[in-house]
């Protein structure tokens, strides 16, 4: 499967190859116009570009090769170019183009062509916004949410607080055919069973009262997007049968006497430890386990994937054009960071406060960080990656 953004302000033509293409298992993402595709290509790290052009839309392969140098390109071409279009086209990098009105078998032999001169999916490196990790283990779970972005079943997300799952919850909105509608979420574990059973499902007017009394539940207004619940081991049993219920029937009976309501809302939740010891001593249902973890993404500890932290340390001090210190993040390397992702951006964000002019030195990480690692020791080297030559 091959991730493949089409960018076609022709919703026709744009239509067509979508659907050819996720009919052959593509992943595949439509957009109209060229600021929306050059958004998309910095989240996705698209395979294949077919995208709407001449000779003077250069701004967008320019844009793609600078994302992802290796990106293959189609372009589409209202009618034949001349032999000295196509050498012109070529040169700028095309690998070949797509001429209206489409032939389905020519589409497939392009694309299948184009893709064959790009790196295999385990040599892909895949980045999204906020979420970054060279790790295999990360890449697999990177691969994995833009297969999962492309269905409509209920996601299960699980890791240690601050492992990123509210992002990931955030990115399989935006990569989803829901990406314009709504996105809400919810902490279950802030509120008792009675206020979060109100904020979900809404409450009918009392009699005597006016319809303007209704109050709308986050599942209404999530219609036709996503819901995001977070820390849902501790959703109260009561809470759990209605969910059980909208899962399997994909309907929500608001609180009163109002008839049920069909809505299309994608459920995405996440909790910090796995839910199958809150099913085994009676807390959490099973049948509601089962549906949630249809589609499962465990994200792991940043201690699990230390070689990471290099890449994380600079996509945090990139907002503040802030350089680091090499023994800086050596040390940063070799913390525990019980608090994960989350506690190495307050680390930087600290140290970023107290350094002098523009390089976070040693001394300017928090002490508690500092003292950890002289107790324990030092285990893992930092080696600075080499500097790409000025072009």
């Amino acid at each position: 499967m091959a991730r493949i953004l089409i960018a076609d302000s022709v919703s026709e033509r744009r239509n067509i190859l979508s659907t050819f293409l996720r009919g052959n298992d593509h992943f595949v993402i439509p957009v109209k116009g060229e600021e929306e595709a050059i958004r998309l290509m910095r989240e996705v790290h698209p395979d294949l570009i077919i995208a709407e052009g001449n000779l003077e839309g250069a701004k967008l392969l320019t844009q793609a090769r600078e994302i992802v140098a290796s990106v293959a390109v189609i372009m589409l071409m209202a009618g034949p170019p001349t032999i000295d279009q196509v050498v012109e086209l070529m040169n700028q990098g095309v690998n070949d183009v797509l001429v209206s009105p489409l032939d389905i078998n020519d589409v497939q032999a392009k694309v299948e062509t184009a893709l064959g001169r790009r790196p295999t999916p385990e040599q892909v490196q895949i980045r999204f916004r906020g979420l970054v990790g060279s790790n295999p283990r990360m890449q697999q779970i990177f691969r994995k949410i833009i297969k999962i972005a492309a269905g409509g079943s209920a996601v299960l997300l699980l890791g240690e607080k601050g492992t990123g799952k509210q992002l990931v919850a955030e990115q399989i909105h935006a990569l989803s055919v829901r990406k314009d509608m709504a996105f809400n979420s919810v902490l279950c574990s802030a509120m008792p069973g009675k206020e979060l059973c109100l904020e979900l499902f809404g409450e009918d007017p009392a009699p005597g009262e006016s319809r303007s009394e209704r109050r709308r539940g986050l599942f209404e207004l999530s219609d036709g997007g996503t819901l995001y619940l977070e820390d849902i081991g501790s959703m109260p049993p009561a809470v759990q049968a209605k969910l059980v219920r909208f899962l399997e029937e994909g309907t929500v009976h608001r609180i009163g006497k109002g008839h049920g309501l069909s809505l299309d809302v994608r459920v995405l939740a996440s909790n910090t430890e796995p839910l199958t010891y809150l099913v085994q001593d009676g807390t959490f249902r099973s049948d509601l386990f089962y549906a949630l973890s249809a589609s499962l993404i465990e994200l792991p500890a940043l201690r699990a994937r230390v070689g990471d932290i290099p890449e994380l340390t600079d996509l945090f001090l990139s907002r503040y054009d802030v350089q680091i210190a090499g023994e800086a993040v050596e040390l940063l390397m070799n913390y525990f960071w019980p608090g994960n992702v989350d506690e190495l951006k307050n680390a930087l964000d600290q140290a970023v406060t107290l350094c002098d002019g523009n390089r976070v030195e040693l001394r300017d990480l928090p002490p508690r960080v500092l003292r950890a690692v002289a107790l324990s020791g030092r285990r893992h080297k930092f080696t600075p990656r080499p500097k790409e030559p000025s072009p």
